[in-house]
Formats: C-alpha cells, structure tokens, sequence
C-alpha cells in the first residue's frame, strides 16, 4: 500500500484539489523521471482528504489522457489516512518527450515545475532519440557532393595518426555516422571542414 511523503521532491506534488495545475506537475513529472501527485493534499504535506464518487477517477484519468500531448495514461491510487481519501496519481518518465497540455511543456526540477523554453523544447526531443544537431541531415548537401578523392586524402592521415581504417571511402563515412539512410549529416560537414584544414596544412599529403 502507497504511504504519504512527508514533503514534495522532484518526484512528489501535494494537490488540495484535482485542476489543471496538477496535470502540470503531471507533465513535469513524464518529462523528467516520474513522479506522483497527491490529490487531497495541502502543500505543507497536511492530509485534508477529497471528495470522490464512483466515476471521479476514471473521469480524472481521461481528463489527463485528452490534455496531454503525446497522452498521458496516469495510474491511480487511492489512500485512506485517518479516515480522509487521498488519491495518489502516478506518471511515468515519458520514452518520447516532450509532453505537453495545453501548449505548454513543463519538466519537473526540484521540487517545482518548470516551465521549457523554446530551446529547452528542442533540446529535450533530441535527447530522447538519443541524437544531436551534428547527427540530422544535412539539408544544403547531398551525396554528390562528396568527393571520394578528398575522403581518401582524409583516411590517408589518420592511419598516418595510427588509426586503424580497413573500409572504403563510403561504407567508412557510414560506419562513422557521416552518413545515414544514404544522406549527409551535419557532423560530416563539420568533419569535412576540420579534415580538409589539417590537409591543407600538411605538405606530406597531396591535395
């Protein structure tokens, strides 16, 4: 059986009532790594106990799940101490963040809800596919622009450097992530420009 927290964490919301606010904190919560808001709840940590009839919960849990984007399916408890109902609404850390209600992402730091910026929206959805600017397309280059002749000039310098490199210009631009599905991605511009400055300035390697 769920106990109360003594005081509200990074992972802990106390709700007088079941509004808006909490399906905040609930957002919050999914956007970082889940967390429970109690409803019935001051927020000096103090049980005041809510009211609830037979479609109260379901009600709320539906009310969650149209009022965030990607939806919220919250788990519910309910809580009986001294002789007052507490619910106890549970969100898990989101796989594909951010989430939203109303427009607005929200990420729980502390013991308070913090509101995303622009940027913090975006940093947020690279992390979860576990990418950054570096591995997106290259959206002002194609393949055709690469040349293999300067690839190979590139891949002769670093086993110069002791680098190990057994592949052919192509499937070695994939294998480090220069290339995905067959498109540039934004590290190979940058790759091609720190390269081509080293080669410019070794007179060892033909140009």
């Amino acid at each position: 059986m769920l106990k109360l927290p003594k005081k509200e964490s990074i992972t802990v919301e106390f709700k007088s009532t079941f509004n808006e606010e909490a399906i905040e904190s609930l957002v919050a919560f999914s956007n970082a790594k889940g967390g429970t808001v109690y409803i019935g709840v001051s927020d000096s940590g103090k049980t005041q106990g809510v009211t609830i009839g037979k479609e109260t919960i379901p009600n709320w849990v539906n009310e969650i799940k149209l009022k965030t984007t990607p939806q919220i399916i919250a788990d519910a408890d309910v809580i009986n101490i001294d002789k007052k109902t507490v619910v106890a609404l549970f969100a898990p850390e989101y796989p594909i963040k951010p989430v939203a209600t109303r427009g607005k992402y929200y990420k729980r730091a502390g013991n308070s809800n913090h509101l995303l910026s622009i940027d913090e929206i975006a940093n947020e959805h690279l992390k979860t596919i576990n990418s950054s600017w570096d591995m997106y397309p290259d959206t002002l280059n194609s393949l055709n622009d690469i040349s293999v002749e300067k690839v190979n000039k590139s891949m002769e310098l670093m086993r110069g450097n002791g680098i190990t490199i057994n592949e052919t210009a192509i499937p070695f631009l994939s294998k480090y992530n220069l290339l995905r599905e067959n498109k540039l991605t934004n590290a190979a511009y940058l790759w091609k420009i720190y390269y081509l400055t080293i080669i410019n300035q070794r007179p060892g390697i033909k140009r």
